[in-house]
Formats: structure tokens, C-alpha cells, sequence
């Protein structure tokens, strides 16, 4: 049996190894349709096609919701494993997307997967150094807005909680964040609160009421489900996806301190790992920082993208088969 789930796993990737060559081929010729159709308002080409590639870069590369052929509901919520190699230096970054509450077997296999490498630079605004405390550690009443908002959706979704599963002490794991009064010093410097407000309110006077009144009724709707946490799951793993670009818009995405401030401090952290050494590292931080983080590995430290994997996240099937070898998905 154990061999037969080896085969199969190597076959898979195999697959996807050949999959992902041909759909970048695909996406190559498209962006270079694209470029020679659109005439570059800058004086220069090269700054033009970059502009075109940031744009054309989507944080639904990153987390995607799939189904078994030929049924209604979801089978899963996963996040992505993005390869990046330089063949000179013999160094390799994987970009490791990261939710922040999700099925424990799901932090496990991460955990797993961690243990490869020489180096795993973490996301936590806090002083350098600094391990996250497990929320099991944490007085209630300490609990910041976010973390207390995050427990709650654990709960009600039957989800677990990110930091009380992933092992930080691990002597692989090297913080690459800004410090607490560095963050705030940025985001002040930004009017990054201000900022978040007025896209905001742009975004909501741009929302279609009609859509919006459907995704309320299929809210209010998983109530009514036996299953009320699963269908709940579905709902927000949907909704999760779909929303994404508009979340990171709202939140400044590109030339935010939330995201690029915070992204250009793990890249500093990067840089020091690779002149130590280090040859096989990943960069652990939610999906919203994957896009900037993309287009720093290939432009600054020229770094080719060389593949992606996915992980299981949410299991959304009703017999928890979501995480099943082999089941064909789309």
C-alpha cells in the first residue's frame, strides 16, 4: 500500500510538473500578445512590460477553492507552494501561503514539509527574535481585536488556529518582520489609515446590489444546513477567494506597509540567509504578500519560477476525503 500511495504521489507530480510547463508557456504567449498589441506609454519597454506583468499578477494563483468533476459542492480550500530556483548561486525560495485558521492536519503537513529546509523565514510584527506565544498561552482578555476575531471563526468553522499548531521554535525558523514601533512608524509615514478608509468606501459605492444581496442570502442560508460549520466553511472558503484582490486593494496591497514594508523587511532577511549560506529556504506569510513576493524573486534577485504545489487548507467535503491522493480536481 505504501508504495502504491508513493507511485501515485510521484505520478501526480509528475503531472503537475508537465501541467504547470505548458499553462506557463500558455500565460507566457498571452502576456506577450498583450505587450505587443498595448502601446507602452513609458519611455522605456522594459519598465512597461513589468507594469503590465504587476498587473496581470493575481492573488487567485495563490488560493483556490476545487471540486470533484461533476459535483455542485467544493472539495477543499488550498493554498499554493510556489518554486523558485537561481541555477548559478544553487540556491532555491519557496513561497509558502499561509490562512491563518485551518484543519490541524493541515498545519501538520506544513510542519512536515518546514523541516526540509535550511531556513523558513516567518511573517509576525514584534520584536526581532521573537517566537509567537500559542493562543492556548495567551490571557483571553490580552487577546488584540485580530486574534480574538480569528478564535472565533476557528471556533464556529471547527478550525484551528494557526499558532497553536505550527512549530516556531523550530531551529530552522528565523523571524522576517518589522518590529512593532517600525510598523507603526511606517504606516504612519504612509497614511496608511486614511488610505484604507477611502478605498473602502470607493470599493463599497462600486458593489453591485444585486450580487451583494445573493452572497447575503447564501450566508443566511447555511443556517439552515444540518451541518451549519460545514456549510459555513464553504461559504467563507468561496467568498475568501473570490474577494481577495478587493481585500488587498482596501488594504493598500502594492506601496501599503501592511505589504510592502513588511514584504521588504523579509526580503532584507532573505538576503542575509542566502550570503550565510543557505540554500533551501521558504518564506512563510499569508497569501495577500505572494504577489509582491513573486515579482521581487524574479526581478531583484533574479530567480526563475520553476513550479507550484498545493496543500489542503479546508476540507470541505462532508466524509473528510478532501485530502484524498489522487482525486481528480479542477
Amino acid at each position: 500500500m505504501d508504495i502504491l500511495v508513493k507511485d501515485t504521489s510521484n505520478n501526480e507530480e509528475e503531472i503537475s510538473k508537465n501541467f504547470y510547463a505548458d499553462f506557463k508557456a500558455a500565460r507566457l504567449k498571452l502576456f506577450e500578445h498583450i505587450c505587443m498589441h498595448n502601446h507602452s506609454p513609458l519611455p522605456d519597454a522594459r519598465s512597461w512590460k513589468k507594469l503590465l506583468l504587476e498587473k496581470t499578477q493575481k492573488l487567485s494563483d495563490f488560493m483556490r477553492v476545487t471540486k470533484l468533476e461533476g459535483k455542485r459542492h467544493p472539495q477543499s480550500l488550498e493554498t499554493a507552494i510556489v518554486h523558485f530556483e537561481d541555477n548559478e548561486k544553487k540556491v532555491t525560495v519557496d513561497l509558502v501561503a499561509a490562512v491563518h485558521i485551518g484543519d490541524k492536519e493541515y498545519y501538520e503537513e506544513l510542519n512536515k514539509r518546514f523541516k526540509k529546509y535550511d531556513a523558513v523565514l516567518y511573517e509576525l510584527v514584534a520584536e526581532n527574535g521573537m517566537v509567537p506565544m500559542k493562543k492556548s498561552e495567551v490571557d483571553p482578555a490580552k487577546q488584540n481585536l485580530l486574534s480574538a476575531f480569528q478564535s472565533t471563526m476557528g471556533q464556529t468553522l471547527k478550525l484551528d488556529f494557526q499558532l497553536e499548531h505550527i512549530d516556531y521554535s523550530a531551529k530552522n525558523f528565523v523571524h522576517a518582520d518589522l518590529s512593532p514601533a517600525e510598523f507603526a512608524r511606517r504606516v504612519d509615514e504612509r497614511g496608511d489609515v486614511f488610505q484604507t478608509l477611502y478605498r473602502a468606501i470607493v470599493l463599497g459605492l462600486g458593489k453591485d446590489e444585486t450580487e451583494e444581496m445573493r452572497m447575503q442570502g447564501r450566508f443566511l442560508g447555511t443556517f439552515l444546513a444540518r451541518d451549519k460549520s460545514l456549510q459555513l466553511k464553504r461559504f467563507f472558503a468561496q467568498e475568501m477567494v473570490a474577494q481577495m484582490e478587493d481585500s488587498v486593494f482596501v488594504i493598500g496591497g502594492d506601496g501599503s506597509a501592511i505589504i510592502s514594508d513588511r514584504n521588504a523587511a523579509a526580503l532584507k532577511v532573505l538576503r542575509q540567509e542566502i550570503r550565510l549560506g543557505k540554500k533551501k529556504l521558504a518564506i512563510f506569510y499569508g497569501g495577500a504578500h505572494l504577489p509582491e513576493f513573486v515579482k521581487s524573486l524574479e526581478h531583484d534577485f533574479n530567480m526563475k519560477q520553476t513550479g507550484i504545489s498545493w496543500v489542503v487548507a479546508w476540507d470541505l467535503t462532508v466524509d473528510r476525503s478532501g485530502r484524498k491522493i489522487g482525486s481528480p480536481r479542477h
